[in-house]
């Protein structure tokens, strides 16, 4: 068998990728990604670390909620 194999690269440039999501009136395009971007853009945050500290609120309710329903419901 031949050792001297080679593939063919595919090359992605700029062109290739998707474009970024225009503001409508009123809103801006924020470059935080995943639930913390999801938070700012629908207006429950205003910058990044406020989103993390609802996020993180909610965690904590979870946990709380778990061992509630833990204790006294099972």
């Amino acid at each position: 068998m031949s050792d001297d194999v080679q593939f063919d690269t595919d090359v992605q440039t700029d062109a290739m990728r998707r474009p970024p999501a225009a503001a409508s009136f009123g809103q801006h395009v924020s470059d935080v990604s995943g639930m913390a971007g999801w938070l700012i853009k629908h207006g429950w945050a205003k910058s990044p670390q406020s989103a993390q500290m609802i996020l993180l609120a909610v965690v904590v309710a979870d946990i709380v909620a778990t061992f509630i329903v833990i204790k006294y419901f099972l």
